[in-house]
């Protein structure tokens, strides 16, 4: 009997799954309006903090932690005094896991500096390139903001903070990219991601531009220094996903999901946010999409694990929300050049 109950315990256990990245969206307020803002629905939010601790068990339970924790908003440094006390939990409790930090670095101040070194966080600042290209689409920003924004970057580079930028692309913005990229090297950034806005009105000849103009881009060796292809150079697994923790307590497999507007988080939030436990007919969901991902290729770059994101928002959407073909093109174009180039991580190659 005791063998029966044992086996039927093991049947009863859901599957063990590993975890790679892992965002908390700490608020959902920001201090910007960016026209091709990838967060659909803000309803002015910040992460419960309860939640947050559920996460950190969850981890411990399945005896796994994400390689990155990612700390993302709204605008993280708005939520301060909750995102530091998360940093020193997450500093203390996940010794193997990266701490990083997406923001527009406008409240970032030199304390601030001092804490995010102590504990070892890298920052990705959100910054398209120039003043003119950066103004235009990251609304709220001005001159004078920008040039804060560029000495905050310089003196947490000074300070010994691993820092990057995302430099986003607006259709509007493609031929504009090598200046873009010229001006974040010539403030001593150290890499630079370079991606296409997800949500704006892409047409085929404006895919083929980008296409065009950052092909340019990487087969110059000094600029293809600092192009941004961790994604194409991590490789991930079947039975590896990611996760992502929105305000109040949802929680998705990815950042991805963040566009979803409030009735599909509610459907969709993979777990119960008061005990932690998953929820088993929406776990399947990602199981299912993830594992027919893997059916010709076991292994495969981190980007393509994004792309059938993209594409299983979509299919909980039941609509064409995002116009997956543009962007998983762009994703996918990304992959073959980075990889055809052979860029290491942070976008260093390999000297030919």
């Amino acid at each position: 009997m005791e063998r029966l109950d044992t086996l039927l315990m093991q049947e009863k256990r859901p599957k063990s799954f590993k975890v790679h990245y892992t965002w908390i969206y700490v608020t959902e307020r920001c201090n910007l309006h960016c026209d091709y803002c990838f967060f659909r629905h803000m309803h002015g939010r910040e992460i419960s903090l309860d939640a947050v601790e559920q996460l950190f068990l969850l981890f411990e339970r399945e005896e796994t932690a994400p390689t990155t924790l990612i700390f993302s908003g709204g605008e993280a440094f708005l939520a301060k005094e909750n995102l530091f006390k998360i940093l020193n939990e997450a500093h203390q409790r996940l010794k193997e896991t990266s701490l990083h930090i997406q923001t527009n670095g406008l409240l970032i101040n030199a304390a601030d500096i001092v804490q995010l070194r102590e504990l070892g966080v890298s920052l990705e600042f959100g910054i398209d390139g120039n003043s003119q290209t950066t103004l235009e689409h990251r609304c709220g920003l001005k001159p004078a903001s920008f040039e804060k924004l560029t000495n905050t970057i310089a003196q947490c580079v000074a300070a010994g903070i691993s820092c990057g930028s995302t430099m986003t692309v607006h259709p509007h913005e493609v031929e504009h990219m090598e200046q873009g990229l010229d001006f974040l090297r010539s403030i001593g950034m150290p890499h630079v991601d370079i991606t296409p806005a997800a949500f704006m009105p892409w047409t085929p000849e404006l895919v083929a531009s980008f296409k065009k103009n950052y092909l340019a881009l990487a087969r110059c060796r000094e600029r293809r220094r600092v192009m941004y292809a961790n994604e194409d150079i991590e490789w991930i697994s079947p039975g590896v996903m990611d996760l992502s923790l929105h305000p109040p307590n949802y929680l998705f497999g990815g950042d991805a999901f963040l566009c979803l507007p409030e009735e599909k988080r509610l459907e969709f939030t993979l777990w119960n946010p008061v005990n932690g436990q998953f929820r088993p007919e929406i776990m399947s969901i990602y199981e299912d999409a993830y594992a027919k991902m893997h059916q010709q290729h076991p292994r495969l770059p981190y980007r393509e694990h994004v792309c059938h994101s993209f594409e299983l928002m979509n299919t909980m959407m039941g609509t064409e929300y995002m116009n997956t073909w543009a962007i998983n093109d762009i994703m996918r174009f990304l992959t073959k050049t980075h990889l055809r180039l052979r860029l290491k991580k942070y976008g260093h190659d390999q000297g030919h």
